[in-house]
């Protein structure tokens, strides 16, 4: 069976040919190896590296994604299929963690093919939104590339030397430190114990935590808001 994203984050079942060896992105784990997959690629980037033998190579890097999710990957070398917005089948790579985010390797012993432009695949568009997750799948997983969470502020303190806010975000089935990038600090004052989020990012290991490092964040209306403090607050009071 493979598990694949709606338009509303449910997930919805469909099955799959009984010797498919194709695995999803969602949920791919640092150490993960002989991964198949096919997916649609979002954006790639081409970088001149130098080794530590001292030559000169070529390597991408960009984004890639199927029903379920968004991941990273990094091709040791420059390959034509690896093209924006092309439907690829790749084969034979493995998981790393990078930044604190896995990331898919495909190296000299892996292959790519481009797919009949005309398959039942999701489109460029579709497949650049975030998907909404629950804490407790994110963190099962060990983190997530461009996800969609929605909770309430449990813990606001202050920590180091900078008196850097660290803001706990709870959405009742687990727990991630919330952190938002640096175009996002004015808004930070605004967040106090109990409000309710709805934050865009990256769910990334660092050390034994999870932290959402946050590229939006929206708070719900004022009229909202001290409602659903109330309700917060005879929960956790």
């Amino acid at each position: 069976m493979q598990r694949e994203y709606k338009k509303h984050g449910f997930f919805n079942f469909v099955p799959l040919p009984s010797d498919s060896r194709n695995r999803e992105l969602w949920c791919l784990k640092h150490g993960g190896s002989e991964i198949n997959c096919v997916c649609r690629v979002l954006e790639v980037s081409r970088k001149e590296i130098r080794t530590k033998e001292g030559e000169e190579k070529v390597v991408l890097d960009g984004i890639i994604a199927d029903y379920t999710a968004k991941i990273p990957f990094v091709s040791s070398e420059e390959r034509e299929e690896l093209v924006k917005d092309k439907v690829v089948q790749i084969e034979n790579a493995y998981v790393k963690r990078w930044k604190g985010l896995a990331t898919l390797y495909i190296g000299k012993n892996a292959s790519v093919s481009e797919i009949d432009k005309n398959i039942d695949f999701p489109g460029w568009t579709e497949l650049t939104k975030p998907k909404k997750g629950t804490i407790e799948e994110i963190i099962g997983c060990e983190g997530a590339f461009d996800v969609i969470v929605e909770g309430d502020i449990v813990s606001v303190s202050l920590s180091g030397e900078e008196n850097r806010r660290e803001m706990a975000l709870d959405d009742g089935t687990g727990a991630v430190f919330l952190r938002l990038k640096e175009k996002g600090k004015e808004k930070e004052e605004s967040i106090l114990f109990g409000t309710p989020v709805k934050a865009r990012g990256n769910v990334v290991a660092v050390e034994s935590n999870y932290v959402l490092i946050a590229e939006k964040v929206k708070m719900k209306g004022e009229g909202i808001i001290i409602e659903e403090m109330k309700n917060f607050l005879c929960r956790y009071t």
